[in-house]
């Protein structure tokens, strides 16, 4: 009997606790009280909550464990974001300038912007559709690169100190250590790879670009789009792979690890998984790094 009394306790405490957690902070010291900022995906969040300190929550639209090549919001998305003050999208991925407008539509007041404005935009390792019969060809992990990074978080001050003149203050002294701390690694990562510049390594999916021009090393990809790649091509790539005596292949296990391993059996790499579109982005480039700079 105690343990029925209980269930029937919990089933009504978890979806009350949910409803707490959804409302977000209310405090009366600048916290949150409601106001929402969307993001496209994990590592923008990262930054972006750094630079708000709690003074805006902030959603990602991206779920994870989802490819953004072939992600389409679905409309509870939208209407969770209705009341969203801004929408601060990672630049060129295929479903943001759709999504923008269906959010921009629904709610006139909201702030959309590109926080991938100044960088050095990389082309020809992609071509995707923005769903309006028009063909882009920009690589889209413009984060995998902290000295991008640092652009996009300049970015998103911008944008919080429109929203939020009252917090500039706040969001200026947050952005300052945060650039310290992107700094510090980018320091630390040109350092680690100092000896191993000009050095090769393969990805299935080319989303390390960035990465590879800011230290001096080159990418091989064997796969592309979400697509599976031609025969032809793919035998260059491992024939490349070959001749380069590349050590590290580079995956995503929830897309590409079958592929990725039938593929290294021809190249015999060590092969790493990793997350760039998770949240822990100091975490995702330091182990990039470490993998490339172990012998």
């Amino acid at each position: 009997m105690v343990a029925g009394i209980v269930r029937s306790l919990m089933a009504y405490a978890v979806p009350l606790l949910a409803c707490f957690a959804l409302a977000g902070c209310s405090g009366k010291d600048g916290t949150a009280q409601g106001r929402v900022i969307a993001v496209s995906i994990e590592p923008q969040r990262c930054l972006l909550e750094r630079i708000a300190g709690g003074r805006y929550d902030v959603v990602t639209v991206l779920p994870p464990g989802t490819d953004p090549e072939t992600f389409e919001p679905a409309m509870s998305v939208r209407m969770r974001l209705a009341d969203a003050d801004a929408y601060m999208m990672a630049g060129h991925l295929p479903f943001e300038a759709t999504f923008g407008r269906s959010l921009k539509g629904d709610n006139p007041r909201l702030l959309t912007m590109d926080t991938s404005e100044g960088i050095d935009i990389i082309t020809g390792t992609h071509v995707h559709s923005d769903g309006h019969g028009h063909s882009h060809d920009a690589d889209p992990h413009t984060w995998t690169s902290a000295r991008n990074a640092k652009i996009m978080a300049g970015n998103m001050l911008r944008g919080l100190c429109r929203l939020d003149p009252e917090g500039a203050d706040v969001y200026k002294k947050n952005y300052s250590s945060l650039v310290l701390w992107i700094d510090s690694l980018d320091s630390a990562i040109s350092q680690r790879l100092e000896h191993v510049k000009g050095c090769s390594f393969v990805v299935w999916h080319p989303s390390l670009s960035y990465f590879a021009r800011d230290y001096g090393l080159n990418q091989i990809s064997v796969g592309s789009e979400g697509k599976e790649a031609t025969a032809r091509a793919l035998q260059r790539s491992v024939d490349r792979a070959v001749a380069d005596s590349v050590r590290v292949f580079f995956f995503q296990r929830e897309f590409d690890s079958r592929q990725a391993d039938a593929v290294n059996r021809h190249i015999g790499a060590r092969m790493v998984a990793i997350d760039p579109l998770g949240y822990d982005w100091e975490g995702q480039m330091n182990l990039i790094a470490d993998e490339l700079a172990c012998p």
